[in-house]
């Protein structure tokens, strides 16, 4: 028997408190943290781009491990696992770290792995087990956890650390103690999927697409592509979509990871006030929950690849307008793009992979696809620094990460659904509820 309650919508809310608790503080908030500790510590940018370049690394590489725990132990292993590291990590950065070298390896190795094991590669595989017809409602739902939790994150951290007479360390006791929560709910709360609670995608047995002998399906809703084949990992990277979509993330990735590790000091070189810099950090991060809204409106009825084009566009413009934020209004005008166009761009991400690959081979693509575009995104903030400190200004990156988000645009418009060279694929429509 169906229970009366689908649990799915319920797992939504638990997954996403994962994600505030023990992703979105570490990488989000310590844009302000980090800022402190480098005054702190007297590091140059460089420095201090090193430091969250293997944090940004180290959040994504493991993504294969992840994908290979998530298979063996499943999705609450790994999210309790990851949990209970990134609050060893935190307590080690509030009670032994003295060093950028030091730093690099508790905050960019121990907590960045916790954040990977406990980040949203979990969560998103979850939300595409437990949804087919809803789900790019149910994971732009999900992801809204990143925006709210950034914006929560950076006013919460500077008042912890004002509160101690400006010693960060603080900051990561309170982080120590959100990811030992997280790691609670996760264990008594998250659910693999469907079958285990006796429960269907979607709730609705009319959720689940008719498999037919002679061919394969793919459900068109309202024109969004929507496979029920099962490929294969080697299938999915034989495809150019695959690709296309991977060297995406090298614009609107690699200028989040820059604006993250070196807004606040771009804006305080402008002439802005340290609390006044970091409020544009929590600008760009509520500022997503226009992206997620637009993609929870729209992403079940207009092609994800589409709407991402006019994402990276609009990233691409915001980053643009940052280089002459001299004036409150300007500032707040390039916050809202940014945040508006990453969170439309990382939530059709996830949405396509799961469309146009399937959900069952959903959980390696993340964790190959995540650790690569991870990659190409976190050598930004090192070489943000890099350039700043030949330069001394952030244009000239900027300016590199605009133009590099808007070839994107063209990638993404090339990055058509893929077909199966080993079977015949008809089109079937479906209302989207």
């Amino acid at each position: 028997m169906q229970p009366k309650s689908f649990y799915g919508w319920k797992l939504v809310v638990f997954f996403w408190l994962v994600i505030v608790l023990n992703f979105c503080f570490p990488t989000f908030g310590t844009s302000v943290v980090n800022t402190y500790m480098a005054k702190a510590m007297h590091l140059n940018r460089a420095q201090l781009g090193i430091a969250f370049t293997a944090f940004s690394l180290m959040a994504g590489l493991p993504g294969p491990l992840v994908a290979f725990s998530i298979r063996k132990v499943g999705i609450r292993p790994t999210l309790v696992a990851g949990a209970l590291l990134s609050s060893l990590g935190a307590f080690l950065m509030a009670t032994r770290v003295n060093t950028v070298r030091q730093a690099t390896v508790v905050f960019g190795i121990i907590v960045g792995s916790g954040v990977a094991l406990a980040g949203t590669i979990g969560p998103q595989v979850g939300v595409a087990r437990w949804f087919h017809k809803k789900r790019g409602r149910a994971m732009s739902l999900l992801l809204t956890a990143s925006g709210i939790g950034g914006f929560i994150a950076v006013p919460t951290l500077q008042r912890a650390i004002a509160r101690d007479s400006g010693d960060w360390r603080a900051a990561w006791w309170l982080m120590s103690g959100m990811s030992l929560l997280a790691a609670l709910i996760a264990a008594i709360f998250v659910r693999e999927s469907p079958a285990q609670m006796g429960q269907l995608p979607d709730g609705d047995p009319a959720a689940i697409a008719p498999e037919l002998p002679e061919d394969r399906v793919v459900v068109e809703s309202h024109g969004v592509y929507k496979t029920t084949e099962d490929w294969t990992l080697g299938e999915a990277f034989r495809t150019p979509a695959i690709w296309l979509l991977i060297f995406t993330y090298l614009g609107f990735f690699m200028g989040f990871f820059i604006y993250i590790a070196h807004g606040v000091l771009h804006l305080e070189g402008l002439g802005y006030s340290p609390g006044k810099a970091a409020e544009s950090i929590s600008i760009v991060l509520i500022s997503s929950m226009i992206g997620q809204a637009t993609v929870a409106v729209i992403g079940d009825r207009v092609e994800p690849r589409r709407i991402s084009a006019v994402a990276v566009c609009l990233y691409g413009a915001g980053t643009l307008l940052a280089i002459h934020a001299v004036t409150p209004a300007v500032m707040y005008a390039y916050a809202i793009l940014m945040g508006w166009g990453f969170s439309m761009a990382f939530t059709c991400m996830a949405t396509i992979l799961s469309n146009y690959y399937g959900p069952k081979v959903y959980p390696s693509l993340l964790g190959i696809t995540t650790p690569l575009g991870t990659t190409l995104g976190a050598i930004g903030p090192y070489l943000a620094g890099r350039f700043y400190d030949h330069f001394h200004t952030y244009s000239q990156i900027f300016t590199i990460v605009a133009v590099i988000c808007f070839a994107s645009a063209g990638l993404y418009l090339l990055a058509k659904p893929p077909l199966r060279s080993t079977s015949r694929t008809r089109i079937e429509p479906v209302a989207a509820a």
